[in-house]
């Protein structure tokens, strides 16, 4: 069985076959031990709309499904593309920005190159690495896009 994750929302815009839906989101910070030294619902509380996220989602349910704005919707999104998602968005700049710092020091530092000459240059490989890893990312998240099967999906009214 495919587990789903599912969140309510608001329909704030209607776009062909795919609307917006604003949803909000939600915060630990009734349960945490630390939120009296935490600045995350603070944040939350003193930006207006901070709690709140806008998503593109493609209509499901079949043509009986007729949405206005306000509507109340539900939406399912698939755990394997989440997972995925969170992955690729902590894991790989984080690790292009490591391996190139390697390459860096591997091919650019030498015995008689002096420490700061060194340091600059893995410094330099780590950025370019960092860089990389924010484009391959975007690049990604362009060809997710496209496919429906890792898209939210509006399953019906509420």
């Amino acid at each position: 069985a495919l587990a789903v994750l599912r969140e309510t929302g608001r329909v704030v815009g209607l776009e062909g076959d795919t609307v917006w839906v604003e949803t909000l989101r939600q915060s630990a910070c009734s349960s945490c031990s630390a939120r009296a030294g935490c600045g995350h619902g603070v944040l939350n509380a003193a930006v207006p709309g901070a709690s709140r996220a806008v998503v593109k989602a493609r209509l499901g349910g079949g043509d009986s499904l007729v949405l206005r704005l306000h509507d109340d919707v539900c939406i399912e999104l698939p755990e394997r593309g989440f997972l995925r998602g969170a992955f690729a968005l902590y894991a790989l700049p984080i690790l292009s920005t490591i391996v190139l710092a390697m390459v860096a020091n591997w091919l650019l530092v030498s015995p008689d190159t002096s420490q700061g000459q060194a340091d600059l240059r893995v410094m330099l490989g780590a950025a370019l690495g960092l860089g990389a890893g924010l484009l391959i990312l975007r690049r990604s998240n362009q060809i997710l896009e496209t496919r429906r099967d890792m898209q939210p999906i509006v399953t019906g009214k509420v």
